[in-house]
């Protein structure tokens, strides 16, 4: 999930920087401090957005720097089990596909497809069912629940599986669109 977090903080700026406009330089050193990093309590850290100065300036004795109050806005992204998630196929391999989720990789296990039983076509390079009636390829949109998620070693190494058999409307999104259409053209049969 996306998530816009407002933060106010001092920021320490050296004589060296001085030299840049004020703001350009702060906003420089607020992009290095946050950007692409990952805190357990906010998540993964894409952006920094609205930076301003305040006019209050803070001078220690004995400290060549400048320490300017700033208001920013961090755009982050985290995950939790138990998430409902829209993902897209990266790749499809013997055991499962692998789903791309905001910048997140995450495991969907050939077990936690479906109650039917899925199997890996090496000749089309697609998962399928006994009757190739549903398929799951590279390209393709998932929804699907978090069922685990480990941050341990940061977001680089993280693990996070899915599963698509917790719940009604969940697995590849042409699928949910054929069954929908099936099912409204039933109601209308039945009129």
């Amino acid at each position: 999930m996306y998530n816009i977090i407002e933060v106010e903080e001092y920021i320490r700026l050296s004589p060296h920087v001085l030299r840049m406009e004020k703001e350009k330089a702060a906003k420089e050193i607020i992009m290095n401090t946050y950007r692409n990093k990952y805190l357990p309590d906010i998540g993964l850290i894409l952006d920094v957005i609205d930076v301003k100065m305040e006019s209050e300036n803070m001078i220690i004795m004995n400290d060549p720097n400048i320490y300017v109050k700033t208001r920013f806005k961090l755009v982050s992204f985290t995950i939790e089990s138990g998430e409902i998630v829209l993902g897209i196929v990266r790749e499809v391999v013997e055991y499962g596909a692998f789903v791309l989720i905001g910048p997140f990789e995450a495991l969907l296990n050939l077990s936690q497809i479906s109650d039917e039983k899925f199997k890996f076509n090496k000749e089309k390079k697609r998962l399928e069912n006994e009757d190739g009636s549903k398929t799951i390829e590279v390209g393709d949109k998932i929804y699907a629940r978090v069922s685990t998620v480990s941050m341990k070693e940061g977001p680089a190494k993280a693990k996070i599986s899915l599963t698509c058999r917790t719940a009604p409307y969940l697995g590849n999104l042409k699928w949910l669109t054929q069954e929908t259409k099936q099912t409204e053209n039933k109601k209308k049969v039945k009129k």
